[in-house]
């Protein structure tokens, strides 16, 4: 074999090798995750505590009301799962054919209603009802997260609705862009207001009221989806989250979880 001829062909392996060595030790990119903001505190831990047992990156972790992650997905948002407090909203993505699969449930929540700690004394296990709105409310300003957008306020207008009580305080809502700048509508402003069981629970600055009744709305389910772009690694982020490794951490944010076999 002619000398240049071998040493053209040496060069080439050389090449072909060094650039599979370089892919592979070039940094894995991490997840990115939209998520509904009532996640925030609980999805930073069980994404820490992930990557940390997997040796994975730390995943990229954005937030806000379902809708409008949902609609940025659907707009092409670079994003790898999806992760909504309203069902509806990863069922849309599924139906534009934006996921790469069907969509899984992860955790249930509860609705509260909730006033600023100071000077109020809570009344754990009760159950929300017309005259305890009533008379928490007065005639002020009542907080939630905007029923349009925000899956907490959707479920707060639907058992307002249910008990007769929508219309008479629509014109005194405090609407907040989602259920954690409602919870401030509650810390800071002084309101009373609907969020989240979860919300509450992470907060020293307000008390519950009582509990929305089960029935009087939907369930509070909260559903994951991969979208059609997603990396290898959303699928293993997404078990681990619905596995039973991860039910403390949620619990321990005030959520039910729904685990898999």
């Amino acid at each position: 074999m002619p000398h240049r001829f071998l040493s053209a062909i040496l060069c080439a392996t050389a090449l072909i090798l060094g650039g599979q060595a370089a892919r592979a030790d070039e940094p894995k990119k991490p997840l990115i995750v939209f998520a509904a903001a009532s996640l925030t505190d609980v999805l930073k831990a069980e994404a820490t505590a992930w990557a940390r047992e997997t040796g994975k990156p730390m995943p990229r972790l954005s937030f806000g009301a379902s809708a409008t992650m949902a609609r940025q997905v659907a707009a092409g948002a670079p994003a790898d799962l999806m992760l909504s407090a309203n069902p509806a909203w990863v069922q849309m993505l599924e139906k534009g054919g934006f996921l790469s699969g069907a969509p899984v449930p992860l955790v249930k929540n509860s609705l509260v209603l909730v006033v600023p700690s100071r000077g109020a004394a809570g009344t754990p296990g009760h159950l929300v009802t017309r005259e305890l709105i009533e008379k928490t409310v007065g005639g002020g300003k009542l907080a939630l997260a905007d029923p349009a957008i925000a899956p907490a306020g959707a479920y707060a207008r639907a058992f307002l609705e249910h008990i007769g009580l929508w219309l008479p305080l629509k014109p005194r809502l405090a609407l907040a862009p989602n259920v954690r700048q409602a919870l401030l509508l509650v810390e800071r402003g002084g309101l009373p207001g609907f969020v989240y069981g979860s919300d509450a629970a992470a907060s020293k600055r307000v008390i519950i009221l009582g509990t929305v009744p089960e029935g009087s709305t939907k369930p509070i389910l909260y559903m994951a989806g991969m979208t059609k772009a997603a990396q290898a690694d959303a699928n293993a982020f997404l078990t681990y989250l619905t596995s039973p490794a991860s039910g403390p951490v949620w619990r321990r944010f005030g959520f039910t979880p729904i685990v898999s076999n």
